[in-house]
């Protein structure tokens, strides 16, 4: 309440006044609306305050703020492809999180060589040393069988053992056989068979491997060379020079030149032995320990072998 000017006695024992209360206005209200607390800010229901000045009336009262309602999650390794997590915690009121994505770790890939055999393909595999992905490159083809000496087996055919690291596998083919005659002035002549891989001799000979004789050509033949040394069961000496691939014989399309250890040529000359007994002399030369001559090959020949017999010089 309030009142006006007014006045009163000042004797005493006198109670005149001319004093008049002015009764209280009241408040003149604002109205605020509500804010609900959430977990990191304080809240308050609807209010109100009075406007006039100097006056603090207010029927605020604060909600406290709520504090996270955390959940916890487990945690989830990052794998090569995939990303991860820490354990981490969220709110089920709001969107607060602890959680920290850990980046996909990317592959770790380590690199083996695979080499090729004679029956498979080689390459390079790259594996990752975490979960085993796996890719390969580099392919490289497979070797197939480098078989050793052919032996006849006495049927008609020859075998080889592979001769590569690790290769059990052994070989066999149908021997390709040549006829040949030698003739001569005051004997009868002496026809024989000969297979120049495996070096079977139809007398029952067999014509031994040389294996430090070398062919030089500008294109040399698929497979290897096969010369072989054989005497016969009449005394004569006979070379027979071809190449040999998987047991077969291939065919050379050019001059060859060989050159084989000089002693197997001491005290002989060279002949081309024909089928027909036909001879035909062949020149060599020697220098320091090695004999060197020429075998003519071409395109168009359709005998793959030689035959050379080995004359002693009188």
């Amino acid at each position: 309440m309030g009142w006006d000017a007014y006045v009163t006695c000042k004797r005493e024992g006198c109670t005149h006044t001319t004093y008049k209360e002015i009764p209280a206005p009241g408040h003149d209200p604002v109205h605020h609306n509500a804010k609900a607390a959430n977990c990191t800010e304080i809240g308050w229901n609807a209010y109100d305050t009075c406007k006039r000045e100097g006056c603090t009336h207010t029927t605020y009262k604060e909600i406290p703020a709520l504090n996270h309602d955390l959940e916890q999650h487990e945690a989830k390794a990052a794998t090569c492809t995939e990303i991860g997590w820490n354990e981490y915690d969220t709110c089920t009121r709001c969107d607060y999180t602890t959680y920290v994505e850990l980046p996909a770790l990317e592959h770790d890939y380590q690199q083996s060589i695979v080499k090729p055999t004679c029956k498979k393909d080689g390459y390079t595999r790259y594996t990752c040393s975490r979960c085993e992905d796996t890719y390969t490159e580099n392919p490289v083809k497979k070797l197939y069988h480098w078989y050793g000496e052919w032996t006849p087996n006495g049927d008609g055919t020859h075998s080889a053992a592979c001769r590569r690291n690790g290769c059990k596998h052994t070989g066999k083919a149908e021997c390709e056989t040549f006829e040949y005659r030698l003739l001569f002035a005051d004997a009868k002549d002496y026809a024989f068979e000969l297979c120049p891989v495996c070096g079977e001799v139809s007398d029952d000979a067999r014509l031994e491997l040389v294996e430090e004789a070398v062919a030089k050509v500008e294109h040399l033949p698929q497979g290897e060379l096969v010369l072989r040394l054989v005497d016969l069961q009449n005394g004569e000496r006979v070379l027979s020079v071809g190449f040999e691939y998987s047991g077969k014989l291939t065919q050379p399309t050019e001059p060859v030149e060989i050159n084989i250890p000089a002693e197997l040529l001491e005290g002989y000359a060279l002949k081309l032995l024909d089928s027909d007994g036909t001879e035909t002399e062949l020149p060599f030369t020697v220098t320091e320990d090695t004999a060197t001559f020429t075998l003519n090959f071409d395109a168009q020949d359709e005998i793959p072998v030689r035959a050379i017999r080995l004359v002693p010089v009188q």
